[in-house]
């Protein structure tokens, strides 16, 4: 009896207690519900507001950055060209800059080395820098025109004898080009000879006469 009155009057001091201080255990109940619940938007506007810098970072300066290194590019760049069965870099720098001698600029910047050998499939990149000695003339033509206004002759004149391939001697007033287009018809494969001859003669621009060179064929 005794054990059970001790456990009665226990149960009794402790809803009187809960009554006494009702105010206060309410006080503080809320409080822990306002604690939590706080606890909660903060959490949501904070996963919120990372996600936005998320897409902000992702969808608007991803762009920025790339469209600033495109224009970086650009400005060192003419354009990008793909080569095709048959080309040369001579010829290349020429539809670029008027000028065959900045083939030197198109090696540089794609890290060619050597003869200056290229491929078809190659992708080029073209940069910008200023034209050396134009190499790109107009022809002189010998032109008839009917009386209906159109051309029908057009032909350019031969300059010096052909030469067939094999050892030359050089001449007075002789250059790669002529040289190229007595042997090949063509002038624009002057590079073919220069290189079959840079030991002989290291400068393009300068011949002298009087010396042996060879003259390639043009399947060689």
């Amino acid at each position: 009896m005794k054990t059970g009155q001790s456990t009665e009057k226990r149960i009794k001091n402790i809803l009187k207690f809960f009554k006494l201080n009702e105010n206060a255990i309410s006080t503080l109940m809320g409080a822990v519900v306002i604690v939590v619940i706080a606890g909660l938007i903060f959490n949501y506007f904070r996963t919120a507001n990372l996600k936005t810098w998320q897409g902000i970072l992702l969808n608007e300066q991803q762009p920025a950055t790339t469209e600033k290194k495109d224009e970086s590019i650009n400005d060192k760049l003419i354009d990008t060209y793909k080569v095709v069965k048959g080309d040369d870099l001579w010829h290349i720098s020429e539809k670029y800059y008027k000028s065959g001698y900045n083939y030197v600029d198109i090696m540089s910047e794609n890290k060619i080395t050597g003869k200056g050998l290229i491929s078809a499939g190659m992708e080029l990149r073209i940069p910008k820098v200023d034209p050396k000695k134009i190499t790109v003339f107009e022809a002189k033509k010998d032109i008839a025109i009917s009386d209906k206004g159109d051309v029908i002759r057009a032909e350019v004149k031969p300059s010096g004898k052909p030469i067939e391939a094999g050892e030359y001697t050089t001449q007075k007033g002789d250059s790669y080009w002529k040289l190229a287009v007595r042997a090949y018809g063509d002038g624009f494969k002057w590079t073919k000879i220069y290189w079959a001859n840079k030991k002989v003669f290291t400068n393009p621009d300068l011949i002298y006469s009087g010396v042996k060179i060879t003259i390639p064929k043009l399947d060689q």
